[in-house]
C-alpha cells in the first residue's frame, strides 16, 4: 500500500501540464469565439444600416412615400393658423407661373422643405377626404404644391363675385394627399374653404375629367358669379388619360357663409387636424385604411421599431448560441 502513493503523485505531476495546456486552449477558444461574435454582430449592423437605409430611401421615392410626406407637410405648416397670420401670410411675395411647377419627386419635396409655405387658408371636401391648407400662389421658389394647394390666379378671393381657382397635385392612387379624390367628387357634393375668419361653402355644379391643360377658360371669371374651381392631373387612370395629359376640373358655386368659430371649424373639417368628422358630415365615400390614417412621423417610428427589434433578435442569435 506504501508504494502506491508516490505513483498518484506521479500521475498528478504528468496531468499538470495536460491541464494547464487545456485551460490555455479554452481560453484561446473563448478569445477567438469573441472576436468572431464581434466581427459577425459588426457584419450584421452594417448590413442592417444598409437594409433600413435602402428601405428608407425606396419608401421616400416611391408614391405612397410622397403623400406621407406631403400630408406631414400641410399639418406641420397648418397647424394652429390664424386669422392674424392669414393677414400676415397674404402678403408673402409669391409666383404664379404654373409653367415653372415641377412634378412630385423626392428630390423636388426635399429641394421644397428648404423654403417655408406660408398658408392662407384651409380647404375641405369632407365626402371624399380631402383637407388642405391654401396657400398664395405657387411660392417664392415654387414650394407651396409640396405643402397643399395653391390659388391659380392672382387677385382673387375666396367668397368674392370671381372665380376662386385651386390647383394641386394628384398625388397616387393610395391617397388621401392634397387632390387625390377630386375624381371621386359627384354634383351636389360641397366644398369648403376658409380665410380663418369666414367659411365659404360652395356646391359642386360640374366635373370635367378629361380636360386638355391647355384649356384655361375654365379659370376665367363669370359675370356676376360667385365660384370656385379646383384643378388637378387626371393621373387616377393613366391608362386612358395619359400621365399628366389631362385635367380633372371641378367646379361649384357659393351657397353659403358661415363664422369661423372652433365649432364651425370642426364641423367642417377644417380644423387643426386634417380628419375627417363624419358626426357632422356625410360618411365618406373613400375608404380609408388604419395604414392611410397613419402621419409620416408615425411610419418612420414603426420602421425604426422593426429595425431595432430585428437587429435584436440577430445579436441575441449570436451571442447565446
Amino acid at each position: 500500500m506504501g508504494s502506491s502513493i508516490p505513483m498518484a503523485s506521479g500521475l498528478d505531476q504528468d496531468m499538470l501540464p495536460k491541464t494547464a495546456s487545456i485551460e490555455r486552449l479554452v481560453k484561446s477558444n473563448l478569445k477567438k469565439s469573441t472576436k468572431f461574435k464581434i466581427r459577425q454582430s459588426l457584419i450584421c449592423l452594417v448590413l442592417g444600416i444598409i437594409f433600413i437605409g435602402g428601405a428608407t430611401l425606396t419608401f421616400i421615392n416611391s408614391e405612397i412615400g410622397h403623400s406621407y410626406i406631403v400630408r406631414n407637410n400641410a399639418e406641420k405648416v397648418s397647424k394652429t393658423l390664424t386669422a392674424k397670420q392669414v393677414e400676415k401670410n397674404e402678403k408673402v411675395k409669391t409666383s404664379y407661373d404654373a409653367a415653372k411647377t415641377k412634378p412630385v419627386s423626392a428630390k423636388n419635396l426635399y429641394n421644397d422643405s428648404k423654403y417655408p409655405a406660408y398658408p392662407i387658408g384651409r380647404m375641405s371636401i369632407p365626402v371624399v377626404n380631402i383637407h388642405n391648407p391654401i396657400f398664395k400662389g405657387f411660392g417664392d421658389h415654387l414650394q407651396n404644391l409640396s405643402y397643399g394647394v395653391s390659388t391659380a390666379v392672382a387677385d382673387r378671393e375666396m367668397g368674392a363675385v370671381n372665380n376662386y381657382v385651386l390647383a394641386g397635385h394628384y398625388m397616387s392612387g393610395y391617397g388621401p394627399a392634397i387632390l387625390d379624390n377630386l375624381h371621386l367628387t359627384k354634383t351636389g357634393d360641397m366644398v369648403y374653404v376658409t380665410n380663418m375668419k369666414t367659411i365659404y361653402a360652395y356646391r359642386i355644379e360640374d366635373i370635367q375629367l378629361a380636360l386638355d391643360p391647355h384649356q384655361v377658360s375654365v379659370e376665367d371669371n363669370v359675370p356676376g358669379q360667385r365660384t370656385i374651381t379646383l384643378i388637378t392631373c387626371s393621373d387616377f387612370n393613366t391608362a386612358k388619360y395619359g400621365y399628366g395629359g389631362h385635367r380633372t376640373v371641378v367646379s361649384g358655386t357659393l351657397t353659403a357663409a358661415y363664422k369661423a368659430t372652433k365649432a364651425n371649424l370642426v364641423k367642417y373639417e377644417l380644423a387643426d387636424r386634417n380628419v375627417s368628422n363624419n358626426q357632422s358630415q356625410p360618411k365618406s365615400r373613400v375608404k380609408t385604411t388604419a395604414l392611410q390614417k397613419l402621419t409620416f412621423k408615425q411610419i418612420i417610428i414603426i420602421f425604426a421599431t422593426l429595425w431595432l427589434l430585428a437587429m435584436g433578435i440577430l445579436f441575441t442569435i449570436i451571442w447565446i448560441r
